[in-house]
């Protein structure tokens, strides 16, 4: 009925989202050793028997995070792996056409079963593109005009950059990004201004004005990768904060 395990591979846990803008989530797991058992943290649903091949629907991503995966060895042992890195931001990423093979992973004497990161789908910031009105005023830096000679100068980048605050933590623009993208790789950025624009794009022939517009789209895209990763750095410090905090509450229970 599946065919999935492969030779030496004890079980297999696969999931997908349901589709059709359904957050719910679809589990089904196959044993070649032994049996499985589904355990999930919802009302009004007993853990089913232990069985060589399950599978489960409309699976809220809240009840994985007490959620567990339980291997029947068919010595009678159980060894449980946790589903709580599956949670929140991991499950949205879930495809909806296929099915993505958990993998075991063991962390300071706990089971886990993850995602890999490569069978994720890949949420990519929205690019926007704010046109400012006349009343806009223009900072100083920002400003320029085309030489002689029709080539478009470097941008110059805005000084006295101040932090932003938020509630519990401050982010200073201008950082130092992480260490997978070198600082000389986030060029400096100025605000589009459409007068300031229209007057030095009119300058340009019209193949200028192309490799001008060229250059400054792969300055969004090498912003929008810096962020995707900070986005991604967070995501997996809010997961290992979450691991982290269900040991020291088992360590303090034992």
């Amino acid at each position: 009925m599946y065919g999935h395990v492969s030779d030496g591979v004890p079980f297999k846990v696969f999931a997908r989202r349901e589709g059709n803008g359904s957050d719910s989530l679809v589990f089904r797991f196959e044993c070649s050793e032994g049996m499985g058992v589904l355990g999930l943290r919802k009302v009004g649903r007993p853990d089913p028997p232990p069985s060589p091949a399950y599978e489960e629907q409309d699976i809220e991503p809240d009840s994985l995070r007490a959620g567990r995966f339980v291997h029947v060895l068919p010595s009678g042992q159980r060894q449980s792996y946790a589903l709580s890195r599956l949670a929140a931001e991991t499950a949205a990423r879930l495809p909806s056409d296929r099915w993505v093979s958990l993998e075991p992973h063991t962390e300071y004497g706990f089971r886990y079963l993850l995602a890999p990161e490569a069978q994720l789908e890949t949420v990519s910031p929205t690019a926007q593109v704010v046109v400012g009105s006349p009343a806009t005023p223009v900072p100083p830096s920002a400003t320029a005009t085309l030489p002689p000679g029709g080539v478009a100068p470097t941008p110059v980048p805005i000084g006295n950059v101040s932090p932003i605050s938020a509630p519990g933590r401050t982010v200073r623009v201008g950082s130092l990004p992480p260490p997978s993208i070198p600082p000389s790789s986030i060029p400096p950025q100025t605000p589009m201004i459409p007068a300031l624009a229209a007057t030095a794009l009119s300058k340009l022939t019209r193949e200028q004005a192309i490799d001008h517009l060229k250059g400054e789209m792969a300055k969004v895209s090498s912003l929008q990768t810096y962020a995707a990763n900070l986005e991604e750095q967070l995501r997996r410090s809010q997961a290992r904060e979450r691991d982290l905090v269900e040991l020291i509450a088992r360590w303090q229970q034992s």
